[in-house]
């Protein structure tokens, strides 16, 4: 069985950071976003994965990914361009996929069995989950037992079941697809896809999940996504050099360095980073190449080659290639979201 994994839209909740990238690669626990869903993919089985690029620096993706092998995947790659909805991404795939395929949406962490997902009998299935917000999401409703409707976002919540971001088709989607309208937001909707299958009188199958899942949709869905996963998945790893004090469950990765500073776990610190008098931590993740001197860091995701001086920030996202240094003589810490090859003086 194959999996697309969709990796488009504009991440228009997550600007700056996506004025110059995809949000799928945004850096959480040390990895992209989408990195995560296809280890998850990987982990239940599924080695042949499509990819389907947007028109946000698509070349960055394939630059990342390649051909695969290095996760150990196989990776072909289509190009939907500018979003026209998740059912136009779906459908782009057509010429390349089997009878039966998962989609994934690239941007959503669901750390849950996909194996009853896999082993569907119908014409398709999904993933639900109870949320507080359905407005944020596509939403199903139940009645003695079956998917008799679904609405993308509704403005009148119209129930509380909202569709997690990993589906299962056959080749019927593609027919629905062909004859879709475009809705009142000017895109072909994945829920109105399915709708048209309960239509037909096909068989939507479903399960209602327990426990986390995240769609990293915002600055404060990054922060929460980092959080739990470093809660569940860094180790006390330390490849780099230490002259300082690390404590709990912190991954050090090679080329790094603590000086004079104290790290505590759960955190991340990624290759070729420098952190001299400083302190990091609890829930903090640092890309590669990043240089924190002075500072204090606490929950938040700083990405790649990016300098902290003599400042405390928490409960922050910096892009890449960022500047952050202190310019008044009052310590006091800062909650910021920074988009890429910035330099901000606080």
């Amino acid at each position: 069985m194959e999996a697309v994994v969709l990796h488009g839209g504009q991440g228009t909740r997550l600007r700056p950071l996506t004025h110059t990238g995809p949000k799928q690669l945004l850096k959480v626990a040390g990895k992209p976003v989408s990195h995560w869903v296809i280890d998850h993919l990987r982990n239940n089985g599924i080695r042949d994965v499509v990819v389907i690029l947007g028109d946000n620096t698509p070349m960055r993706v394939v630059e990342y990914y390649g051909d695969g092998s290095k996760f150990d995947v196989r990776i072909r790659y289509v190009y939907q361009g500018r979003a026209r909805g998740l059912a136009d991404a779906v459908y782009r795939v057509r010429d390349v996929v089997g009878d039966r395929f998962l989609v994934y949406l690239g941007d959503n962490l669901v750390l849950h069995d996909l194996r009853p997902l896999m082993e569907f009998r119908g014409s398709a299935s999904v993933m639900l989950a109870k949320v507080p917000n359905p407005n944020r999401f596509g939403v199903a409703v139940i009645r003695e037992g079956r998917i008799v409707r679904l609405v993308e976002k509704p403005k009148e919540p119209i129930s509380d079941l909202a569709l997690v971001g990993v589906y299962a088709f056959d080749r019927e989607i593609f027919d629905v697809i062909e004859n879709l309208k475009p809705s009142w937001r000017g895109e072909l909707e994945i829920t109105d896809a399915i709708q048209g299958l309960v239509d037909r009188g096909r068989t939507v199958e479903y399960s209602i999940i327990d426990g986390w899942w995240k769609d990293t949709g915002t600055p404060e869905d990054i922060l929460e996504a980092n959080m739990t996963l470093l809660d569940r998945y860094v180790q006390r790893e330390l490849q780099g050099e230490v002259e300082g004090r690390v404590e709990g469950r912190v991954t050090l990765l090679p080329g790094s360095k603590v000086v004079n500073s104290v790290v505590r776990g759960p955190a991340f610190v990624g290759r070729n980073t420098v952190i001299r008098d400083s302190f990091v931590g609890p829930y903090t993740s640092l890309g590669d190449n990043c240089e924190v001197l002075g500072a204090e860091v606490q929950n938040s995701v700083i990405l790649d080659n990016v300098k902290l001086h003599q400042v405390s920030i928490a409960d922050s996202l910096v892009g890449q290639n960022s500047v952050i240094s202190r310019e008044d003589r009052v310590q006091r810490a800062h909650r910021i979201v920074v988009g890429e090859n910035s330099w901000l003086s606080l």
